[in-house]
């Protein structure tokens, strides 16, 4: 039996401000930090140790990773990141706060592209694009443009070759323990991939910043997930949930 261990990366600046970020990249917050030392703690509790991890190709991403390895005191660890695993692209809804994308687009299109499964936000026009400025360096998106929208089916199924070829492969390698840091709506994603989830639950599944949960994995089966502190994730899950979800 292998052991996943996932993890949301810290709060960003834009998260603190509520904002869409998607394809945007933003730098951790002093509290982001804090939570990664905070997840930190928890993993050493557990007594996980990654053979490999896994990293999406953000700069929010790397530098949870950055933080974590450091707390934990591994050197040399092999990371591999893969742009199917980069937050989900956002469209029009990039760079707005979520009080205005519901004053501007109604309650309906905000839930609809922000937690069904096909929803999907409209693309944002060239001039808004234009008009973006990335706090960090323009990671590798693969073929994803800036502008784009997607729906949570095609974070799915971007998601899920990476999962099937690399890294659930990297699990069962040996018993393995695999780390892998990405974005509220990729690990949901791959939630709905592993577990085969139903698309009403995965609209209901937030998965708060910072929170280090577990999944065993053996040929046959993805074990069920479990938060190192299942209490305070639970209430932080609920609080994405009261601000619009993940």
């Amino acid at each position: 039996m292998g052991t996943l261990m996932l993890l949301r990366h810290g709060e960003t600046t834009f998260n603190a401000g509520q904002v869409f970020t998607g394809l945007l990249d933003a730098g951790l917050t002093p509290a982001g930090e804090s939570q990664v030392a905070v997840a930190a703690g928890l993993i050493t509790d557990e007594g996980l140790v990654p053979d490999v991890l896994w990293q999406s190709t953000m700069l929010r991403a790397r530098r949870t990773t950055e933080l974590l390895l450091g707390h934990l005191g591994l050197d040399g660890v092999p990371i591999k990141e893969s742009w199917r695993l980069v937050e989900r692209a956002y469209g029009c809804l990039t760079g707005v706060s979520k009080s205005d994308a519901r004053r501007l687009h109604g309650e309906e299109a905000f839930f609809a592209w922000r937690r069904t499964m096909r929803g999907r936000p409209l693309h944002a026009d060239p001039a808004t694009v234009a008009t973006w400025t990335d706090p960090g360096p323009v990671p590798e998106r693969g073929p994803l443009d800036a502008g784009i929208g997607e729906s949570l089916a095609d974070v799915v199924a971007r998601v899920e070759p990476v999962w099937h070829e690399q890294i659930r492969p990297a699990v069962q390698a040996a018993e393995s323990t695999v780390f892998l840091v990405a974005h509220g709506n990729t690990l949901r994603a791959l939630a709905a991939v592993m577990h085969h989830l139903p698309d009403r639950d995965v609209e209901h599944l937030n998965i708060p910043a910072g929170h280090p949960f577990v999944v065993s994995v053996t040929p046959e089966q993805v074990g069920e997930p479990r938060y190192l502190d299942p209490h305070t994730a639970h209430h932080a899950a609920a609080a994405v949930a009261a601000e619009g979800g993940t």
